[in-house]
């Protein structure tokens, strides 16, 4: 019957992707409203349903342009789910998607043109691989860029982040966030800095017993005094004396030997870093 027609197919998944864009542009502006999120969950549910009437495989056969339809509108429901996923930061389908949406862009490259999104997709992949410290993964996917892409914006970016911090520049791996090239990336960047803060946090408490106030504002990324006054809150620690005193960390160090180089905790960490890309 006309429904299973893969033109009826693509007529049904039209509108459905429509609906899901504007659920989407009302999460970007707010990824808490309540009423867009309930919208964009029930419209996906509803463009998976319709996806699974395309067999794009068995279409090709008896009919290439219906295909290349269908295989058009599965890579761009997959694309916007991809979008949609890091905008509610939803990380398990975020990386589901992701995987789907890597297939149309691996197997039917040379059915379909390439999509707009993708080096923005791909590069959000690699700065979400940067954001979960997995390295080796990270260079996994970078291999399979071909190096003409990899001066794409939403590529280099990453790669020069992730360079930042193989040197040990945490501070340009905090500024590299006021140039990022998408505001999809901007939740995997503020994850990362996240991370580098709490590893410098436990390398200078291993280094140290106390530090300026002064000094660990720098240190740990945080360029306002309220922000470090909140995060001393968060970690336990007490400052004494003020703006102009030092944080006390409140427990007992193992070591006795103060080491009063910044240099040891870039270096350590530097080399924490290494090895795990190592292991």
């Amino acid at each position: 019957h006309s429904a299973d027609t893969p033109g009826a197919m693509a007529t049904t998944m039209k509108p459905l992707l429509n609906d899901f864009k504007l659920a989407l542009r009302a999460l970007e502006a707010n990824n808490k409203d309540a009423v867009a999120l309930k919208k964009g969950a029930a419209t996906l549910s509803k463009i998976k349903i319709a996806m699974l009437e395309f067999d794009a495989a068995s279409t090709m056969e008896t009919d290439m342009k219906a295909a290349k339809e269908q295989l058009l509108l599965s890579r761009e429901a997959l694309e916007l789910a991809t979008l949609y996923s890091a905008t509610i930061r939803d990380i398990d389908s975020f990386k589901r998607h992701i995987a789907q949406v890597q297939l149309y862009y691996r197997d039917y490259s040379d059915v379909i043109l390439e999509s707009a999104r993708k080096w923005m997709i791909l590069g959000l992949n690699l700065m979400h691989l940067l954001a979960q410290s997995q390295l080796s993964e990270f260079h996994t996917e970078l291999e399979l860029i071909p190096l003409e892409a990899r001066k794409d914006i939403y590529i280099s970016y990453p790669i020069e982040v992730e360079q930042r911090l193989m040197e040990g520049s945490y501070s340009k791996v905090r500024k590299a966030r006021e140039k990022i090239p998408s505001d999809y990336y901007i939740y995997f960047m503020d994850t990362l800095v996240d991370t580098v803060r709490e590893r410098i946090s436990e390398c200078s408490m291993k280094a140290y017993k106390s530090m300026p106030f002064k000094e660990a504002k720098t240190l740990l990324l945080l360029d306002t005094d309220e922000k470090i006054k909140a995060y001393a809150q968060k970690r336990g620690w007490s400052i004494e004396g003020g703006e102009n005193g030092e944080i006390h960390w409140n427990q007992k160090v193992g070591s006795k030997q103060e080491l009063k180089s910044r240099d040891l905790i870039e270096e350590s960490l530097g080399f924490a870093t290494e090895l795990e890309r190592i292991v």
